[in-house]
C-alpha cells in the first residue's frame, strides 16, 4: 500500500515538473509563463481602471427593534466587506431578494462560519472575547450572481456599519474567463 502511494506521488511530482519547465507559473489566461493576474473586477490582465469601489457607513439612528436594511449588494459585486464599527448587541443579517435568509434570518442567530449565498461564499465573523471591541462582519470574494440585502437586527444604538464592495464601472471590459472554465 505504501509503495503504491509512493509511486503515485513520484509520478505526480514528475508530471508537475514536466508541465512547468523551469518552475514557470501559469497566469489567469492559462498560458505557461504568463504573469497575468485577475484584477479587482475579475478581469484577467486588467489594471483595475474599470473597477469602482463602493463604500460608506450606515450611521442611521434607529428607534424600533428588528431588521433594518443597511445596504444593497448588487449582482457582480466582488471584495465584499460589511463590518460593524464597534461591538454591540446588534447583529448583521444577509438575505437574497427572493427572501431566502443566508445569515441570521428569521430571528435566529447563526454561528460564525462560512455560508454560501448569492453565488459566493461569505465568512461570518463575530468576535466573542470579552476584551474585544471589534464588531461582527461578513466577507466574501464574490462575484455575486444576484442582488443581496444586508440588514441590521437592531437592539441597541447603532455603532455604525462600514460597507465596501467592488463593481465593474461603465468603462470596464467583461471579466475574462479561460474557455475551459466558462460555465456551460
Amino acid at each position: 500500500m505504501f509503495v503504491s502511494y509512493l509511486i503515485l506521488t513520484l509520478l505526480h511530482v514528475q508530471t508537475a515538473v514536466l508541465a512547468r519547465p523551469g518552475g514557470e507559473s501559469i497566469g489567469c489566461d492559462d498560458y505557461l509563463g504568463s504573469d497575468k493576474v485577475v484584477d479587482k473586477c475579475g478581469v484577467c490582465g486588467g489594471d483595475n481602471t474599470g473597477c469602482q469601489v463602493v463604500s460608506g457607513v450606515f450611521k442611521h439612528a434607529l428607534t424600533s427593534l428588528g431588521y433594518h436594511r443597511v445596504v444593497e449588494i448588487p449582482q457582480g459585486a466582488t471584495k465584499i466587506n460589511i463590518t460593524e464599527m464597534h461591538k454591540s448587541n446588534n447583529y448583521l443579517a444577509l438575505r437574497s431578494r427572493s427572501g431566502r435568509s443566508i445569515i441570521n434570518g428569521n430571528w435566529a442567530i447563526d454561528r460564525p462560519g462560512k455560508y454560501e449565498g448569492g453565488g459566493t461564499m461569505f465568512t461570518y465573523k463575530r468576535p466573542n472575547e470579552i476584551s474585544s471591541t471589534a464588531g461582527e462582519s461578513f466577507l466574501a470574494e464574490g462575484p455575486t450572481n444576484e442582488i443581496l440585502d444586508v440588514y441590521m437586527i437592531h437592539q441597541q444604538p447603532n455603532p455604525g456599519v462600514h460597507y465596501e464592495y467592488v463593481i465593474m464601472g461603465n468603462n470596464a471590459i467583461s471579466p475574462q474567463v479561460p474557455p475551459h472554465r466558462r460555465p456551460v
